[in-house]
């Protein structure tokens, strides 16, 4: 009898292995489909983000899911076509050379270069000296060399700034500004909506000549009303249909910087949306007692406005909620997972289960706790008091982070099976 039920523990092991390796190649083929070139980075330009959206309502679907869909608008540049840009005759590369920032108007001109002080940009007087002094300056690029800076603080101020040009009316008397940087940082589209009269180019300062240099400068990046869908999948419960479980992920990426630029957006966040397809597909076989609503979110890159505008226009009641569990950036895993959002008293119970079953099935390495933080679809939640964690996993190999090498060939799924059973387990215990 004793040799029977360790044969029959050992069979389940072996079927439960086998299942979880078929989940994790399933998972790995919805990234490959998200990071592919026909999704044009799952962003606004080409309106990757709706051929994204098509994509995961027909694997809703196949899995033979109720579906719902929410559809809102708003505005935002798509910068589509050929990206050109010719410092002093050589045509430089697209990311390797320069990035354009993204809210910056259309630019086709040859302009002549003026270089100007990072302190003077920092300085009123010193700036209104400046282009009393240099009349040219109306009708030319102004290049700010910002790794002169040795502060970190200063750095951080004039990061903001650019980022912030496009609030500004008519206060630099120029077309715009070409910064000088030791290596491209993390491109972002979430730094808000406003129509801006200035161009911003990052590029490597050892690209700029010594003397006079001239930029050639060709794009289009329009502003337009733009339209998103949030996607919904329901499970119904077995015991109590009327509460919930949601899982979250946002579908949505970055895009394109033109016409040869992708941002793949691998780990962050085909990786969170092909995780929760994979669960979706598992509760559909295996029911709660609770419903559970799987929901993909658009524009979490703006500035989490899919997940802000589903909150703001529930499609159930958010205080039949049990938990959010949102997963965003999870490749890699090597070093374990952080909770946001573990230590509110609302959420800290099951925080304290995951990691009672970790350290009973050591599922990941570790499980780690952070407070509430607004860095991804779980904060809107928690601001309406709805019971809600985001969690993304730590070290290990996950491609890059909101640039073109943040591909599926360049990120491990190594923690994945681990995470998938913690929350599952988890779930189930949900009181």
């Amino acid at each position: 009898m004793v040799m029977k039920r360790i044969l029959l523990g050992i069979c389940l092991l072996a079927s439960l292995g086998g299942m979880w390796a078929q989940d994790s190649n399933s998972v790995r083929k919805d990234i490959d489909a998200l990071t592919s070139k026909s999704m044009f980075g799952r962003g606004y330009a080409y309106h990757g983000d709706s051929i994204a959206a098509d994509y995961l309502l027909k694997r809703f679907q196949s899995m033979q899911l109720e579906t719902k869909e929410q559809e809102y608008k708003f505005p935002v540049y798509a910068m589509e076509g050929p990206v050109s840009v010719v410092l002093n005759g050589k045509e430089l590369k697209g990311w390797e050379d320069f990035v354009i920032a993204p809210f910056s108007p259309s630019v086709h001109a040859t302009l002549p270069v003026i270089n100007l002080d990072y302190r003077t940009l920092l300085d009123q007087k010193a700036l209104d000296d400046f282009f009393a002094k240099n009349k040219k300056a109306k009708k030319s690029m102004l290049y700010v060399d910002i790794t002169k800076c040795q502060n970190a603080d200063t750095i951080k101020t004039l990061q903001r700034l650019f980022g912030m040009l496009q609030r500004f009316k008519n206060s630099f008397q120029c077309q715009g500004f070409l910064v000088g940087v030791d290596e491209m940082s993390a491109w972002t589209v979430g730094m808000g909506y406003h129509k801006s009269q200035y161009a911003s180019l990052y590029l490597k300062k050892e690209l700029m000549g010594a003397k006079k240099n001239t930029v050639k400068i060709s794009y289009t990046n329009e502003a337009h009303q733009h339209r998103a869908r949030n996607i919904m999948a329901l499970i119904p419960g077995t015991e109590e249909p009327d509460s919930m479980v949601v899982l979250t992920a946002h579908y949505d990426h970055l895009g394109m910087m033109g016409e040869e630029v992708m941002f793949p957006g691998c780990h962050d966040n085909a990786s969170g949306t092909a995780a929760v397809l994979d669960l979706a597909n598992y509760f559909r076989q295996h029911p709660l007692k609770y419903t559970v609503a799987v929901v993909v979110f658009s524009a979490e890159e703006a500035g989490l406005l899919g997940s802000t505008y589903f909150v703001s226009h529930p499609l159930f009641d958010l205080k039949k909620v049990k938990m959010v569990v949102n997963l965003d950036l999870m490749c890699g895993g090597d070093d374990g997972i952080m909770v946001v959002n573990a230590k509110d008293s609302l959420t800290n119970g099951f925080y304290n289960s995951l990691v009672t079953l970790n350290d009973a099935s050591h599922w990941v390495k570790e499980v780690k706790a952070r407070d509430n933080a607004a860095n991804s679809d779980h904060f809107p939640f928690t601001e309406k008091g709805v019971p809600a964690i985001f969690i993304y996993t730590l070290g290990g190999r996950t491609g890059g982070y909101h640039n073109p090498y943040d591909t599926s060939a360049g990120a491990s799924l190594t923690a994945y099976e681990g995470i998938a059973h913690l929350v599952i387990e988890a779930l189930k215990q949900l009181q």
